[in-house]
């Protein structure tokens, strides 16, 4: 077996000798319409500062040294596909060693060399031949032994010895031939054609979708965005998917010839990274971007971007922050709550209360809290009637002049200081002055007999707050009013009626904080 081995690979080592032929120039010529050599920022000049002339040299590989005896090389430039050999004008030959494919001697020109002229040598390194393919479709993708070389025609390809498959498609059209290239074969080239046919009936039409409006990518190239709609012959194809900040995703697929293939793509996997959020106190409704609930009973794996999120706990204050979750990145924080402070020690306010006194009456206050101290205005307006009183020209006069009855209205001002008892109950001790003032109607007669009577009292109290809910307070204020000081209108219609001076007062009602 070991003696058989050596002999296979004894022939195969004698056959490519035999193949390779050396170093040697398929062709030389003039390009006529090339002006590289005459262009500025690719023309160069030779030690006597005269145009160099340009040899764009074709090769299928690299690493050349060049030596144009006594008039010698202006320069070398690697390129894709071939070599730029910059020679002074009027060079007659060049010498061309590699390491591995040996040393064309002494290579005379065939045509003049001119300076600011281009020209191009096919170099055959010996291995094989240059070979110029076409197809009966112009433009038709070319595959060649399953690489992609672009589209036909494609001229002075090197190909190695040896048997290879050219593949074309154009559209529906496709074609495929099969040739070997061999010592024999012109060394100045051959050509070899593809003739290609109508495929229709191998075809099916094809659909992809992809969600979130995603790149579709098909043999390497961005063919949509989205969706994209084709026709493909019979067999299976792969596809990737691509966004910005995601992992591509792959798909495979099916084409069934003549049915219309819906594919649905992979959608590429947003890059994600991790929060954590620790709440002060615990039991918090969280939720995110809206509406979103999560929960962080532990570290949270997220897509990246920026995230709202909303803390919520009932009596506690409601909390917005914003976090940023970058990619493969752990975000934490602690966010504190606060209690909801419905009694509050800064606050501006008004409201209304129903009065009960011996004349009722509606009140309206107006007031402001500066750090627990509670300063207020109010304003009773006068509901309920007084009893008639029966006015005569004179003391003990039998003589009728009119009947009257009184409403009792009230201005004041208070300061308390309010007392936190509970979260949603305080109470505010007050003392202040009020002047009550009548109004007198005039129910029968013709003399409106002590209208605008008025007296002064000094009040003390207590206004007790209730807070069922943030900015609203339920309260109660009983009071004490003291007259000190009566005009003497006031005085006899309180001798004469059901009015009084001062005495209890009880105000219920509510109000509006902010």
């Amino acid at each position: 077996m070991r003696k058989l081995l050596l002999a296979v690979v004894a022939f195969m080592a004698s056959s490519l000798i035999g193949w390779a032929d050396g170093l040697n120039v398929v062709s030389f010529k003039l390009l006529e319409t090339d002006l590289t050599a005459n262009t500025r920022g690719t023309q160069k000049q030779d030690q006597n500062g005269e145009k160099a002339a340009l040899i764009k040299i074709v090769s299928p590989e690299q690493g050349f040294l060049f030596n144009g005896g006594s008039l010698g090389i202006v320069a070398t430039e690697n390129k894709p596909g071939e070599i730029w050999l910059y020679v002074p004008p009027r060079a007659q030959k060049l010498t061309i060693t590699h390491q591995s494919f040996g040393v064309l001697r002494d290579y005379y020109y065939p045509i003049p060399i001119q300076g600011g002229r281009t020209y191009e040598m096919l170099l055959d390194i010996g291995t094989g031949r240059y070979v110029t393919i076409t197809t009966s479709q112009a433009k038709s993708d070319l595959t060649i032994d399953g690489e992609y070389v672009g589209k036909a025609p494609i001229y002075n390809r090197y190909m190695s010895y040896g048997k290879h498959t050219i593949s074309a498609q154009n559209g529906r059209y496709e074609g495929v031939n099969t040739f070997s290239v061999v010592p024999t074969d012109d060394s100045k080239g051959r050509v070899v054609s593809v003739e290609m046919r109508d495929m229709s009936d191998h075809f099916g039409d094809v659909e992809v979708t992809v969600d979130n409006n995603a790149e579709i990518i098909y043999n390497g190239r961005n063919v949509g965005a989205g969706s994209w709609k084709t026709q493909l012959r019979e067999g299976s194809y792969t596809i990737e998917t691509h966004k910005v900040d995601c992992n591509p995703a792959t798909t495979t697929f099916t084409v069934v010839a003549q049915k219309k293939n819906e594919v649905k793509a992979n959608a590429p996997t947003p890059f994600t990274g991790y929060l954590n959020v620790f709440t002060r106190p615990t039991n918090v409704a969280i939720t995110y971007n809206g509406n979103k609930p999560i929960e962080f009973h532990e570290a949270v794996t997220l897509p990246i971007g920026t995230y709202q999120l909303e803390f919520t706990r009932k009596g506690y204050v409601t909390q917005n922050h914003e976090f940023t979750v970058s990619h493969n990145q752990l975000t934490t924080d602690t966010v504190t709550l606060e209690r909801i402070k419905y009694v509050k020690p800064l606050a501006f306010y008004f409201g209304a209360a129903y009065s009960l006194r011996s004349l009722s009456g509606a009140t309206g206050i107006l007031g402001a809290v500066i750090k627990g101290h509670d300063i207020q205005l109010h304003y009773t307006f006068g509901l309920k009637a007084s009893n008639p009183i029966h006015c005569y020209k004179g003391e003990g006069s039998d003589d009728y002049q009119s009947t009257i009855s009184y409403k009792q209205s009230s201005f004041g001002i208070k300061y308390g200081y309010q007392v936190n008892l509970m979260d949603k109950l305080a109470i505010t001790p007050q003392i202040g002055v009020c002047v009550d003032r009548l109004s007198g109607t005039l129910e029968s007669g013709t003399n409106l007999y002590a209208d605008g009577a008025s007296a002064t009292c000094v009040s003390i109290g207590a206004k007790l707050l209730y807070a069922p809910t943030q900015h609203f307070y339920l309260f109660a204020a009983p009071e004490f009013d003291v007259a000190v000081q009566k005009d003497d209108n006031f005085q006899q219609l309180v001798d004469a009626s059901n009015i009084t001076a001062g005495g209890f007062v009880a105000h219920l009602g509510l109000i509006v904080n902010f």
